[in-house]
């Protein structure tokens, strides 16, 4: 195999690594803004110990942020299924 064979390969293949690893982190990065997300619906709904105020707000937010980190990790795990 020549040397620019060899090269070939091992970028191919560090570029498949790296394409996994940033879609990993991506889609962790994305449960941490979820779990945020969520974490300021409950204190806000603990401390008002109602679902009224600034707390269906909230509770939407969360819903939004949740249903648009699924998604975005279905495209992205989809992309790193792609090798």
């Amino acid at each position: 195999m020549s040397r620019e064979m060899l090269v070939n390969k091992e970028f191919f293949e560090f570029s498949k690594a790296f394409k996994e690893n940033f879609v990993t982190l991506i889609i962790s990065a994305l449960g941490l803004v979820v779990a945020l997300s969520w974490n300021n619906f409950w204190v806000a709904w603990i401390t008002s110990l109602s679902i009224e105020n600034a707390t269906p707000y909230k509770f939407i937010t969360a819903m939004f942020i949740t249903a648009f980190a699924v998604v975005l990790t279905y495209i992205l795990s989809k992309i790193k299924g792609n090798h």
